[in-house]
C-alpha cells in the first residue's frame, strides 16, 4: 500500500481520529496559557476540555447544538453549586447527594442524557479539586465552562468537515464483528467423528452478542441522524446497507441442522470442506466490506467466494449423483444451507450498489422520547428498586456522600480525587466495577512512578506543557479500549498539572491513598447497598429471551401464511430476540466474575445459554426462507405444530418468570412432529418440509428445556455465613 493509502486508513481509524481532535483542542489550550504565562489557567482549561468529551454523544448537527446548549447549562449549574456550598458542608454533603441521585436518573431517558449526567458529576468534582485555590465566585466555574466551550467549537467544526464519518465507522463495526461471526461459524463444519457442538455454540453466542451490539450501536447512529424514524440525505445510502447487514445477519446466525449428524455422516466427503471454505470466503469479504466502508471507497465484490459456491454446488450434485439412501435427508438439508449461503452471497454482492434493492419498509424504530411528557414517564418507570438505574443511582449517591464525609473527618486537602475515583469506578453492577478497579490502582501506580521521574527530567514549563498535550491524547486514545493505560496516562496529566501550581510532589502520596479509597467505596457500595447480583435476575433474564423467540416465530409463521414482508414488526421482533441472547451471554459472564457464593448452576445456565442460541438459530433460519405456502392443507399442519411449540416455550416463560402453574411439566406429547415428518413424501413441498424439519429441531429441545427449567428454578444461592 502507498504512504497515501496508508495515511488514509489512518484517518479512517476511529481512534487516530479522535486523537488528532484532541491534539488540536488541547494545544488550543495549552499554547495560549503558555503565551500569556497564565499557568493557573491550565488545569481548570484542561480539565474542562476532558469533562466536556466525556460528556460528548455522536448526534447530528442541529442535535449536537441542542445537546452541547444543555450541556453547558449543567456545568454551569454544577459548578457554581460547588463554589457557593464548599464552605457550608452539611448543605454541600446535601446538594451531592441528591445531586448525583438525580443527575444518574436523568440516564433514563437515553444514553444522551446519561453521558451530560456523567459529566455533569466529572466536572462537579473537577471544581472541588481547585476550589481551595480559586481566587472568588468566577475563576474557576468560567475556566471550565471555556474549557469546555472550546472543545465543543472544534469538535462542531470537525464534524461538520465529516458530517457521516461516524456513520461509516459504526457500519464498518457490523461488517467486522459479521466477519469474526462467520469465520467462527466456519469451524462447526469441520468433519471429525463426535464433534462437540456445546464450546462452538457457546463462542457463536458471544460473537453473536458482539454482532448485535454493533448493529444497535451502527442503529443509534442513523436514528441520530433521521426524523423519528425516517432517514433522508446522505445517510440513506448507508441505511440500506445496514438493513443488509441485517438479513445477513439473520442467514448467518441461521442453523439448518444438528451439526454433529452431518459431520458423522460426511466425514469422508469434502461437501462440508466446501461449506467451510465457502463461509471463509464470505468472511474476508465482510472484512473488505468494512474496510471499504471506513475508507468512504466503493466496495468492489471478488470472485473467489462465488467460485467457492459453484465449487460447493458440484461437490452437492456429486453427492445426489451416489443415491444414498443414509444421506438422502441430510443433502436436503444441505441444500437448504446452500441456498442460504447463496442468498448472502447477492447480499454482500448488493453493498456494492444498495440503491439496487428496493425497501418495503426504510423507517427505524425509534423508541427515544421526543416530548417532556414522555422523558418524565421514563425517569418515573425508574423509579422503583426493580430498576438497575434507581439501584445504581442510590449506591453512588451513597459512596459519594460517605467520601465527602470522609474527606470532612480527616480534614484531607485534597480528598476530592476519593471522589473522582469512586464516580469512575462504581459501575451498575458488580462485574464492571470489578474490572475498572483493577484498572484504576494498577493505571495510578504506574502513572505515578512514570510521572515524578518526569517531573525531575523535564522541569521547564514549556516541557511540561508539552507531555500534559500528549499524556491527554494518550487518555482518549485508550479511554476506551484499555481503562488502564488511560488511568496512567491521566494520572500523570493531573502530576504535571498540579505540578504548574506548584503541587507537583505534593500530590502523589495523596492521589495514591485517595484511589485505594475511592476504589473501596465503589467496591463496597456495589457489594453492600442494594446489590444486582446476575444470579437474582437470571431467570428473568431467560424468561425474556424464551419470549422474543416466541415473538420472533411467532411472526415468521405469520409471514409463511401471508407472504415475506421485512416489515418494521418482523424486524423488532427479530431485533429483540438477537437482544435477548445477547443479554442473556453478558449476564451468565457478569455472574462468573461475581464472588463465588453469588454463582447458582453455572453448569445448567452454559447449557440454556447454548440451547437458546441454538432455539434462536433454528427460528433464523426460518426467518431466512420465509415465503407463503399456498397449500392450505400444508399450512395448517404447520401451524398445527407451531401451536404445540409456542405452548411449551410459553409454558417455560412461566416458570422461568417465578409464577404459579400447575402444567410446566407437560410433556412434550400433544403433537408428534417426528411421525408427521416420517410421513412426508419426497415429492411434496421443499419448503413445506424445510419449515416442519425447523420446527422438528425446535421441537426436540423442548424435554431437556423443560428439565434445565426446573433446575435452574429450583437453584437458590446459599445464605451468607453468620459471624
Amino acid at each position: 500500500m502507498s504512504i497515501l493509502g496508508q495515511l488514509r486508513l489512518q484517518w479512517a481509524n476511529k481512534t487516530f481520529n479522535y486523537s488528532v481532535l484532541m491534539l488540536i483542542t488541547l494545544l488550543g489550550v495549552a499554547l495560549p496559557t503558555w503565551y500569556l504565562n497564565e499557568h493557573t489557567w491550565i488545569t481548570p482549561l484542561i480539565l474542562g476540555v476532558i469533562a466536556a468529551a466525556l460528556a460528548e454523544s455522536d448526534d447530528s448537527f442541529v442535535g449536537r447544538l441542542k445537546a452541547i446548549s444543555l450541556t453547558l447549562i449543567c456545568f454551569a449549574i454544577a459548578a457554581f453549586s460547588i463554589e457557593l456550598l464548599f464552605n457550608i458542608p452539611w448543605l454541600f454533603a446535601i446538594g451531592l447527594f441528591s445531586s448525583t441521585f438525580i443527575f444518574i436518573l436523568l440516564g433514563a431517558i437515553g444514553p444522551r442524557y446519561s453521558s451530560i449526567a456523567f459529566g455533569s458529576l466529572l466536572i462537579a468534582i473537577y471544581t472541588m479539586l481547585g476550589a481551595h485555590e480559586s481566587l472568588n465566585l468566577w475563576f474557576q466555574p468560567v475556566l471550565l465552562l471555556a474549557g469546555a466551550s472550546w472543545y465543543y467549537l472544534v469538535s462542531m467544526v470537525w464534524n461538520s468537515f465529516w458530517p457521516l464519518q461516524p456513520v461509516q465507522q459504526s457500519l464498518s463495526n457490523v461488517f467486522n464483528e459479521l466477519s469474526l461471526y462467520l469465520d467462527a461459524k466456519r469451524n462447526l463444519f469441520h468433519p471429525t467423528l463426535n464433534l462437540i457442538p456445546q464450546p462452538h455454540r457457546l463462542r457463536e453466542a458471544s460473537l453473536n452478542a458482539c454482532t448485535v451490539f454493533a448493529l444497535n450501536a451502527c442503529k443509534s447512529t442513523l436514528l441520530n441522524r433521521s426524523r423519528r424514524g425516517h432517514v433522508d440525505g446522505p445517510s440513506d445510502r448507508f441505511l440500506k446497507v445496514y438493513f443488509i447487514a441485517q438479513d445477513i445477519h439473520e442467514r448467518v446466525s441461521s442453523s439448518h441442522y444438528r451439526y454433529q449428524e452431518l459431520a458423522t455422516q460426511f466425514s469422508h466427503s469434502d461437501v462440508l470442506f466446501r461449506f467451510k471454505h465457502v463461509l471463509e470466503m464470505q468472511a474476508k469479504s465482510c472484512k473488505e466490506i468494512a474496510l471499504a466502508l471506513k475508507l468512504g471507497k466503493k466496495y468492489s465484490h471478488s470472485n473467489d467466494s462465488i467460485k467457492a459456491l459453484v465449487e460447493l454446488q458440484d461437490s452437492l450434485e456429486f453427492l445426489e449423483q451416489q443415491n444414498n439412501s443414509d444421506w438422502k435427508p441430510l443433502l436436503v438439508q444441505l441444500n437448504y444451507l446452500f441456498n442460504n449461503l447463496a442468498t448472502v452471497e447477492k447480499l454482500l454482492s448488493n453493498v456494492s450498489n444498495p440503491d439496487s434493492s428496493v425497501l418495503e419498509d426504510g423507517m427505524l424504530d425509534d423508541t427515544n422520547p421526543h416530548t417532556i411528557k414522555a422523558m418524565w414517564n421514563r425517569i418515573k418507570a425508574s423509579m422503583s428498586l426493580d430498576s438497575i438505574l434507581f439501584r445504581h443511582a442510590v449506591r453512588l449517591s451513597i459512596a459519594l456522600t460517605s467520601g465527602y464525609a470522609i474527606i470532612q473527618a480527616f480534614d484531607l486537602d485534597r480528598g476530592y480525587w476519593i471522589l473522582l475515583t469512586t464516580l469512575f469506578v462504581c459501575q451498575p453492577n458488580y462485574s464492571a466495577t470489578r474490572q475498572k478497579l483493577s484498572a484504576r490502582i494498577l493505571g495510578t501506580l504506574v502513572g505515578l512512578l512514570v510521572g515524578v521521574p518526569l517531573l525531575t527530567l523535564f522541569p521547564s514549563p514549556e516541557s511540561q506543557l508539552f507531555l500534559i498535550v500528549l499524556s491527554g491524547v494518550m487518555f482518549f486514545a485508550f479511554r476506551i479500549n484499555n481503562y488502564g493505560y488511560a488511568t496512567g496516562f491521566i494520572t500523570v496529566l493531573v502530576l504535571l498539572c498540579f505540578n504548574q501550581l506548584g503541587e507537583g510532589y505534593a500530590v502523589v502520596l495523596p492521589r495514591l491513598m485517595d484511589t485505594l479509597i475511592g476504589c473501596a467505596l465503589a467496591v463496597g457500595a456495589v457489594y453492600f447497598i442494594l446489590p444486582d447480583w446476575e444470579s437474582k435476575r437470571l431467570n428473568k433474564i431467560m424468561a425474556n429471551a424464551l419470549h422474543a423467540n416466541r415473538q420472533y416465530l411467532l411472526q415468521i409463521i405469520g409471514q409463511y401464511r401471508l407472504g415475506k414482508t421485512d416489515d418494521l414488526s418482523y424486524r423488532i421482533a427479530r431485533r429483540n430476540a438477537h437482544n435477548a441472547d445477547a443479554n442473556l451471554s453478558t449476564a451468565i459472564s457478569n455472574m462468573l466474575a461475581e464472588p463465588g457464593r453469588y454463582q447458582i448452576a453455572t453448569d445448567e445456565s452454559f447449557r440454556f445459554l447454548t440451547l437458546n442460541h441454538a432455539l434462536l438459530s433454528y427460528v433464523s433460519a426460518l426467518g431466512a426462507h420465509r415465503q407463503r405456502l399456498k397449500d392450505e392443507s400444508i399450512h395448517l399442519l404447520v401451524l398445527e405444530a407451531h401451536r404445540t411449540i409456542n405452548h411449551h416455550i410459553e409454558l417455560l416463560e412461566v416458570q422461568f418468570s417465578g409464577q404459579s402453574t400447575e402444567c410446566h411439566q407437560a410433556t412434550v406429547d400433544q403433537f408428534d412432529i417426528h411421525r408427521r415428518l416420517l410421513e412426508w413424501r419426497d415429492e411434496d413441498d421443499r419448503s413445506a418440509r424445510m419449515v416442519l424439519q425447523q420446527l422438528h429441531l425446535i421441537y426436540r429441545m423442548l424435554p431437556e428445556l423443560h428439565s434445565l427449567a426446573d433446575k435452574l428454578t429450583n437453584a437458590t444461592l446459599p445464605e451468607p455465613a453468620k459471624n
